[in-house]
C-alpha cells in the first residue's frame, strides 16, 4: 500500500474517532460510579434520603449521573413532589440533561424530564425510571426481614395530582391540573417517624392515613354539594415485615422476590348520604410515603415504602339517598411474589373468610336504590424513588367493595341488600402507576414543556384472587 494511501486512511480514522467522542460523552459515562461520602457526614440525609456509595460489586447504566453531596445538596422539593431544587455547584450537577437518570439520594432518583437554572438553584424535574435503567449488574438481598412497625413519614403536602375523577382511573375521564403551581416552587414539609399521620385536605376530602404496626389504611370524609361521606378502610396487619431479593445481570432481571408478612384482615366502615340527589366519583392518591430504610446494599440505599390510594363512588337514585355498612374479613399469610427463569409465582393472602358480615350491616332507608363503591389500594415497594414514583420490586393489593340497598318502598315484600368484593394483586419489578394519576401528571408536565411519564415499565402481572357477590335475601326478586 502506498504511503499516501496509508496516511489518508489514518486521517479518516482519526476524524471518525474525533466525531464519535462527543457523542459517546453525551450518552453518559461508560461506567458511572457514586462519589464518596458527603463531606461533614449525612447532612440532610434523613429528610431527603441517603446517598449512594461506591461498591465494586454493582455497575450502573451509562445514562446515570451521580450528583454529589447527598441530602446536603438538596435545597428543597416542590409541592408537586416532582422537582428537586439542588445546589448547581454539586459534583455532577453540570452533567444533568433531559433523558439522563439523576441519582442523588435513595429518594432523589429518576429520569430527568426537565432541568433549568432557577435563581441560585438548579431545578430538576424527575419522572419514574425502571430499576434496570439505573442498575446494570448487582445482587441485592436483605440479611433478615425488615420490620415495618415504625416507619418514617414523608409528606408531599397537597400536590395537584392528589385527586382526580374516578373515570380517569381507566381510559376515559378528564383531568385538570393546577396551572398556578410552578415547577420548583415550595418546600417539602417536615418528616417524622410515626404510626399515624395528621389529617390532609384534598379537594373537599379530609384524609388521615394509618400505618403500620397494626396495618395500613385511611380514615376519610367528604361534605360538599349536598353529599356527605365518612369511612375507614384498613388492611389489617400483625407485626408486619418485608424481605426482598433482586438479581440484575446485563440490565435484565434474573431473579426477584418480595414478601410482605403479617397479613391479618380487611376492615371497612362506610356511610354516605345525599339530600340533593347528587353523586360523587373520586380517586385520592394519598400524597404521603411511610418508609423504612433498609440500609445500603452494595452501596445502594434501598427503602421499603408503603403508600395508598382511596376511591369513593356513590350511586344514589333518589334525592334522599343514604347507605351505611361495616364489615371485616380475615386474611392469613403473606403477600408477595417470586420471579425466576422468566416466570412468576405469587404468594396470596390465604384463608379469606368473613369475620363480620358487611351485607348483614347494610342500612339505608330511602325511596330509591342507594349504592356506594369503596376502592382501596395499598402498595408496598422495595427500591428507589419517592411518592409512588418508585423503581424496584412492588406488590400492590387492591380491594373494591360495592354495596347496594333497595328502595324502602319495596320493604313490605323484600328489602334487598348486596355486597360485591373483589381483591386484586398487582406485582412485579419496575414501576406501576394508576392511569388517572399518569394523566394528571402528564397534563401538568405539558404546561411546563417537560417530558411525559409512562404508566408502567418493567415486568409484572395482575391477578384477580377473590371475587364474590353476596345477596340477601337470596330470592329471585333480589337477584334480578
Amino acid at each position: 500500500m502506498a504511503p499516501g494511501s496509508r496516511r489518508h486512511r489514518a486521517m479518516v480514522a482519526l476524524l471518525a474517532v474525533t466525531l464519535l467522542l462527543p457523542a459517546a460523552c453525551d450518552r453518559g459515562a461508560a461506567d458511572p460510579t457514586p462519589p464518596g461520602p458527603p463531606a461533614g457526614g449525612t447532612g440532610g440525609d434523613q429528610r431527603y434520603g441517603a446517598a449512594p456509595a461506591p461498591n465494586p460489586d454493582v455497575t450502573y447504566q451509562p445514562d446515570v449521573v451521580f450528583v454529589g453531596g447527598g441530602g446536603g445538596s438538596v435545597r428543597g422539593l416542590s409541592e408537586d413532589a416532582l422537582t428537586w431544587r439542588i445546589d448547581p455547584a454539586a459534583s455532577g450537577a453540570d452533567r444533568l440533561a433531559r433523558g439522563r437518570v439523576m441519582f442523588l439520594t435513595g429518594r432523589a432518583v429518576g429520569r430527568v424530564l426537565d432541568v433549568r437554572r432557577d435563581g441560585e438553584d438548579l431545578a430538576v424535574t424527575l419522572g419514574p425510571v425502571d430499576i434496570t435503567q439505573v442498575i446494570r449488574d448487582g445482587t441485592f438481598a436483605g440479611d433478615r426481614p425488615v420490620s415495618l412497625d415504625n416507619p418514617t413519614r414523608y409528606d408531599a403536602g397537597t400536590p395537584f395530582w392528589a385527586e382526580y375523577d374516578g373515570e380517569a382511573g381507566g381510559g376515559g375521564g378528564s383531568v385538570t391540573p393546577v396551572v398556578g403551581m410552578a415547577a420548583g416552587t415550595g418546600r417539602q414539609s417536615a418528616i417524622r417517624p410515626a404510626a399515624g399521620a395528621g389529617e390532609q385536605r384534598i379537594d373537599g376530602f379530609a384524609v388521615t392515613p394509618i400505618c403500620c404496626a397494626s396495618g395500613v389504611g385511611a380514615r376519610f370524609s367528604y361534605d360538599g354539594g349536598g353529599i356527605r361521606i365518612v369511612g375507614t378502610v384498613t388492611l389489617l396487619m400483625k407485626d408486619p415485615t418485608a424481605r426482598f431479593h433482586l438479581e440484575i445481570r446485563g440490565g435484565a432481571i434474573r431473579r426477584a422476590e418480595l414478601q410482605i408478612g403479617g397479613m391479618a384482615g380487611l376492615r371497612i366502615e362506610i356511610a354516605g348520604a345525599t339530600d340533593a340527589g347528587r353523586n360523587v366519583n373520586k380517586r385520592i392518591p394519598i400524597p404521603l410515603d411511610f418508609s423504612v430504610p433498609v440500609g445500603e446494599i452494595l452501596g445502594v440505599p434501598f427503602s421499603i415504602t408503603a403508600n395508598q390510594l382511596v376511591g369513593v363512588q356513590t350511586a344514589f337514585s333518589a334525592k334522599d339517598g343514604n347507605i351505611k355498612a361495616a364489615g371485616e374479613w380475615s386474611l392469613g399469610g403473606s403477600l408477595g411474589f417470586g420471579y425466576a427463569d422468566g416466570a412468576f409465582g405469587v404468594t396470596k393472602p390465604w384463608n379469606l373468610t368473613v369475620r363480620n358480615s358487611i351485607t348483614d350491616s347494610i342500612y339505608g332507608p330511602s325511596v330509591g336504590v342507594s349504592g356506594i363503591i369503596v376502592h382501596y389500594q395499598a402498595a408496598f415497594r422495595a427500591g428507589l424513588g419517592a411518592f409512588g414514583f418508585t423503581a424496584g420490586l412492588y406488590a400492590t393489593v387492591t380491594a373494591t367493595v360495592g354495596l347496594t340497598v333497595g328502595s324502602a318502598l319495596g320493604a313490605p315484600i323484600e328489602l334487598c341488600r348486596s355486597t360485591q368484593l373483589g381483591l386484586f394483586l398487582d406485582y412485579g419489578v419496575g414501576y406501576s402507576i394508576p392511569a388517572g394519576l399518569v394523566k394528571a401528571v402528564n397534563a401538568f408536565l405539558e404546561l411546563i414543556n417537560a417530558g411525559s411519564i409512562e404508566a408502567k415499565s418493567g415486568i409484572g402481572r395482575v391477578d384477580n384472587v377473590f371475587n364474590k357477590l353476596d345477596i340477601q335475601p337470596d330470592v329471585k326478586i333480589c337477584r334480578a
